[in-house]
């Protein structure tokens, strides 16, 4: 400051030498040589064709039939006018074709965008048009719930292709595809009310999936679960983790949401790496999975409980990175060592620096937030030049013409093991959240609910943090509309993941004394119950209405009230089917509570036997005495308690919190007959 009296205060660092040289930036390993999607498929052909590539249920591939097949449909597509730049929507769920639909993509040049189906019509129409969609890929199935805007090529039409037969290599238009060209387009959520188009490229590809093989020690022998949704950019985490290794990849069906059906799937196709948010495992049994030799983990916080269950049985990776720096920016090992915050240092190639609000570094255990450089950053928002000139700014510490992203999450830096430095996550610096691992702008659902005629107030919070937390909006309205009418309203405009458990109608908006809305004062309103159905017909309708309710954690779900419109959502629904299964000695799969989604309807489900054959009784293999014998370590500890029965050696300590009255003698006598 004496150098230079006329310099801001603002402008003055605050970082010693050590602190800036350690800190400014933050350095990943070097970049690999970034090479094309395309490439990085013909890599894997080579290495092993004949190898598995894909599985799914009773049907798989090897590399070089997965490749021949998707040769035939890229030739198709070339013929319509597709190349590099070009933009093809893939309108498939999770399965074999899915799969086949990216390397066909791949193998043009162009740049795949993966489509919901189940979308509503809206938000498909949305993403078709304003990527500047003329082809796409689809199934049979599917097709009837798409918009004629497009031309769509159905994978599962015999004429959709040439035959193997007939496919003449040599003929095929030569697809030169550049680094800089987009690789895919993903869309996100977007405060706007309409999701955005992040148009990412190749040169990011390399490094992540080296990186990816590096942490995981995934190898041609490995089965790598395909669980993410191929609209979200973990499905390409989960591409590279395979591909770049020639390691097969294990479809799980689009119908597996979680829970006990996921356990199932992944122990019995022998799956030995998988990418799953904290929500799902939590909801996830690891006893059995044996060959389960690891878990990469994103999208949200891990919460103590997840990593004492799991990592017992498997290493645990937490993965970090918005879908602008090509999935993952971060990673790190060992959670259960680092702490449930610790997100760890950026990969190959990605470079970091935490900036204050003057944007100044920040020094060592400060709060600030993230900024993300390198060649991994995507090219920024497809159509949307002012909103990636915002997000996407000049790079003051890398080389000229360098860009670094916004990321908008606080962050900070700490010491992790061998003295590196590694960032923890504080939270975000704006309205979005993350909930289930969807990464979700709440303005996206504050302007769809705006634009009811009815409604003259909103605001979207979450119930809470961590694997529970929900969606639910406050509204005021002209009263005309319910808290139904209006959540149907959202359901018809927004994908699943977005619409809020709950609308809350409320008088007046609170405010703080400064005159804003008073978030914690809304959070502390309750939605208001249904009216109450009239009472369930037969005791097995009485017996899943409580079920379910007990998983939603209501107090009461009438018979014909609809599950997902009390605030069902896939995982709670996972937790729900498994309530019924074990009450009524059934093995009903998760998707019948999709298809009938009220008590009275998933009821008869049972009784007609349609979706569940009953479980075998379960008897008891001897007679049991009236008093258990000790287990031999049972009775070392006894033996050694003989010696002095005044230890508190084998005591468990644990601290409960009771809320109301205590009747403190009965707690005494229930303690003294333990």
């Amino acid at each position: 400051m004496g150098t230079n009296a006329s310099q801001p205060i603002s402008r003055v660092s605050i970082l010693d030498a050590d602190e800036q040289r350690a800190l400014v930036p933050v350095c990943g390993k070097v970049a690999d040589e970034p090479r094309t999607l395309q490439e990085i498929l013909a890599d894997a052909v080579a290495r092993a064709p004949d190898a598995v590539a894909v599985v799914d249920g009773d049907r798989r591939l090897t590399y070089v039939e997965l490749d021949a097949r998707a040769s035939l449909v890229a030739d198709r597509l070339v013929e319509t006018g597709v190349g590099p730049e070009s933009v093809v929507a893939v309108a498939i769920p999770r399965s074999l074709e899915s799969v086949l639909a990216v390397w066909a993509v791949a193998g043009t040049g162009a740049a795949f965008v993966p489509v919901d189906p189940t979308y509503p019509q809206i938000r498909i129409q949305h993403m078709l048009t304003d990527s500047g969609v003329r082809v796409g890929l689809t199934t049979s199935g599917r097709r009837d719930a798409l918009p004629d805007t497009v031309t769509w090529i159905d994978l599962e039409d015999t004429s959709a292709a040439r035959t193997p037969g007939t496919h003449d290599s040599g003929a095929r238009p030569a697809r030169t595809t550049r680094l800089d060209n987009a690789a895919y387009l993903i869309y996100t959520s977007g405060s706007t009310g309409l999701p955005k188009g992040v148009a990412v490229g190749h040169r990011g590809l390399t490094s992540l999936a080296t990186t990816l093989r590096d942490h995981t020690g995934v190898t041609a022998a490995s089965r790598v679960a395909q669980f993410a949704s191929p609209s979200f950019d973990a499905s390409v985490l989960e591409y590279l983790l395979t591909w770049s290794a020639g390691a097969t990849a294990v479809i799980v069906p689009a119908t597996i949401y979680g829970g006990e059906e996921l356990r199932r799937h992944l122990g019995d196709s022998r799956v030995t790496h998988a990418f799953l948010t904290p929500t799902t495992l939590a909801d996830l049994d690891p006893q059995g999975l044996d060959d389960l030799d690891c878990v990469v983990t994103g999208g949200e916080k891990y919460t103590p409980e997840v990593i004492r269950r799991w990592s017992p049985h498997c290493r645990l990776i937490n993965a970090y990175g918005p879908t602008e720096s090509t999935v993952v920016a971060d990673i790190s090992d060992d959670p259960a060592a680092r702490g449930v915050n610790v997100i760890g240092g950026p990969i190959r190639g990605v470079t970091e620096v935490v900036l204050d609000a003057r944007l100044q570094p920040v020094p060592l255990r400060a709060r600030g937030e993230l900024y993300i450089a390198g060649a991994a950053l995507a090219r920024g928002y497809h159509g949307k030049p002012a909103l990636t000139a915002a997000r996407f700014v000049a790079d003051p510490f890398g080389p000229p013409g360098g860009r670094m992203y916004r990321s908008g999450d606080l962050v900070r830096w700490t010491t992790g093991h061998a003295g590196s430095a590694v960032l923890e996550y504080l939270g975000r610096s704006d309205s979005q959240v993350k909930v289930r691992g969807h990464r979700i702008e709440l303005g996206e659902i504050d302007a769809v609910l705006s634009d009811h005629p009815a409604v003259t107030f909103c605001a979207t919070l979450t119930s809470a943090d961590g694997p529970d937390a929900t969606l639910v909006s406050y509204v005021t309205s002209t009263g005309e509309v319910g808290s139904r009418e209006l959540r149907d309203y959202l359901a018809s405009r927004l994908p699943a993941q977005l619409v809020p458990s709950a609308v809350v109608p409320i008088d007046a908006i609170p405010r703080t004394l400064s005159g804003k809305l008073d978030r914690d004062a809304l959070r502390a309103l309750r939605p208001t119950p249904h009216p109450a159905q009239p009472s369930a017909a037969t005791p097995l309708e009485q017996t899943v209405a409580e079920a379910l309710a007990a998983a939603l954690e209501v107090s009461h779900l009438g018979v014909d009230d609809d599950f997902f419109a009390a605030g069902g959502h896939s995982l709670t629904a996972t937790r729900a089917v498994a309530r019924v299964n074990a009450t009524l000695h059934t093995d009903l799969a998760v998707r019948s509570l999709f298809d009938a989604p009220t008590p009275r309807a998933l009821a008869r489900l049972i009784r007609d036997d349609t979706g569940s054959e009953p479980r075998p009784p379960l008897t008891a293999t001897a007679e049991q005495p009236e008093f258990a014998p000790l287990s031999p370590a049972q009775q070392r500890i006894w033996f050694l308690n003989q010696y002095d029965t005044t230890t508190p050696t084998y005591n468990i300590p644990l601290t409960l919190h009771l809320t109301g009255h205590l009747d403190t003698t009965a707690l005494h006598h229930a303690l003294t007959d333990l």
